[in-house]
């Protein structure tokens, strides 16, 4: 029997997500620009999912615009931003998610300005550094909520009080979302995606200002009030809006439950293991917990793992053919001994406390025998 702990990757879907998306298909086949009864009812279905989620993160629905999930999201919130004229800047920090890593980089390469802020060993960009980055012009800030590789949750309330008038803040908000609670007053831009909590993959969301025209990453059709062509995906939304739904009624005990999973299972592991560091802060994810083991590769942990019957991830990377540390381990100045052995356990709405106490048992062993094998 295998026990789920990747929520952070991917969640398992919730049972009214999946009754969604099946009503949804059954229900749902016509297309939502249709004028027909079908396409109607189509239509009914995108905009309760819209409610849905606008409920859930405390906006207005005419501010959610449906998208394939946050990597289009983050990429429609950047490129969408005018970052090659002059005296424009885009300001990130060195432990995004690729998706803006990546999309700020393609604009840099095309003469957009870019500054990527170093973080303290909190996960906290300097805000010394970002109040002036944001006073030198028009400027585009571009931060994560909280972190997927290690948990760690950025202080909204002090970055937000550190940028100066005019400044265009985008949240990428996807491990987030269902999470924790959300407040989300200046925040011009949000992503999520519906995968992280419960939903189905293939479809997210990007907040967008109600006053503030954004232009669109794919230009076509007039849907989602023009901010995004295509046909919407009916079925995935509906799953999104039930899941959204489910969130905002469970999340506080949620939150509770998995937090004291997460830290039952760091007290197993740090009494039974030497030389095992927590990345985690506990004020952090609380379904996450994210550990260094020294002397210990993670690709032979995550293996040895699987083959127990537990899913879990690396903190790491695999660059030809040798783990190396990620940009998020790098920049947490994580020490020498510790960074090829990270390890990220990620609990959801499916995870037991059985499961925890077979996972900590795996754990160990597996940590045991691949110290003795080094």
């Amino acid at each position: 029997m295998r026990a789920y702990f990747d929520y952070n990757a991917s969640s398992v879907p919730l049972p009214e997500a999946r009754e969604a998306v099946s009503r949804a298909l059954a229900e749902g086949h016509g297309n939502p620009s249709s004028m027909h009864a079908e396409g109607r009812a189509a239509r009914a279905i995108v905009e309760r999912a819209r409610d849905q989620l606008a409920s859930l993160l405390g906006v207005s629905s005419r501010r959610v615009v449906f998208t394939s999930g946050a990597t289009e999201s983050n990429n429609t919130a950047l490129r969408g931003f005018d970052a090659t004229e002059a005296d424009v800047t885009i300001v990130t920090t060195q432990i995004e998610h690729h998706s803006v890593l990546a999309t700020a980089t393609a604009l840099e390469s095309r003469g957009a300005r870019v500054l990527r802020l170093a973080v303290d060993v909190d996960g906290q960009p300097d805000l010394g550094a970002l109040e002036r980055a944001t006073r030198s012009g028009r400027c585009l800030v571009s931060v994560g909520l909280a972190n997927g590789e290690t948990g760690h949750v950025l202080d909204l309330h002090d970055l937000r009080t550190a940028l100066a008038p005019g400044t265009v803040l985008h949240v990428d908000a996807a491990q987030a979302v269902g999470r924790i609670p959300l407040t989300l007053a200046g925040v011009d831009l949000l992503s999520l995606s519906a995968h992280k909590f419960g939903g189905p993959k293939g479809v997210g969301a990007l907040v967008v200002p109600e006053t503030l025209a954004w232009p669109s990453l794919l230009t076509g059709g007039p849907q989602e009030r023009a901010l995004r062509a295509g046909t919407e995906n009916v079925a995935g939304i509906a799953g999104m809006g039930a899941a959204a739904e489910a969130c905002a009624r469970r999340m506080a005990g949620e939150g509770t439950r998995l937090a004291s999973l997460r830290d039952d299972l760091w007290r197993r592991l740090s009494s039974a293991l030497a030389n095992v560091i927590r990345l985690t802060p506990i004020q952090g994810l609380p379904n996450t917990l994210t550990v260094a083991v020294a002397d210990v590769a993670s690709d032979v942990m995550v293996a040895g793992l699987d083959l127990a019957g537990f899913a879990v991830s690396a903190g790491s990377a695999c660059a030809a053919g040798a783990i190396e540390p990620s940009h998020v381990v790098r920049a947490l100045r994580v020490g020498e001994a510790y960074r090829g052995g990270v390890v990220r356990i990620s609990m959801g709405h499916a995870t037991t406390q059985s499961e925890v106490d077979g996972l900590a048992t795996a754990f160990i062993e597996v940590a045991g025998r691949a110290r003795k094998a080094a």
